[in-house]
């Protein structure tokens, strides 16, 4: 099942602030289980390791089979810390 969010946002928002809130609208969906992490990625025309980069830089725990998989956080921060895209 293919998922497409659509915000209506008032014409004068800016590109910048529309994008930041369809990220934000997103990563929310993902949260509550709404949708899997390649949906989300897809949705922000991200690979599935750049949506992970975007989890860790946004501080949200990376969940997998229920529990928080310490593994792939660390990582993620690790390629942050050496400033890896």
């Amino acid at each position: 099942m293919a998922s497409k969010v659509i915000l209506k946002v008032p014409e004068e928002i800016s590109e910048q602030a529309r994008q930041k809130a369809h990220q934000a609208a997103v990563l929310t969906l993902w949260q509550e289980g709404a949708l899997t992490i390649r949906e989300a990625a897809l949705e922000l025309d991200l690979s599935y390791h750049d949506f992970l980069d975007l989890l860790a830089a946004q501080g949200l725990p990376v969940v997998h089979g229920g529990e928080i998989n310490v593994a792939a956080i660390e990582a993620a921060e690790r390629k942050l810390a050496h400033g890896s895209p």
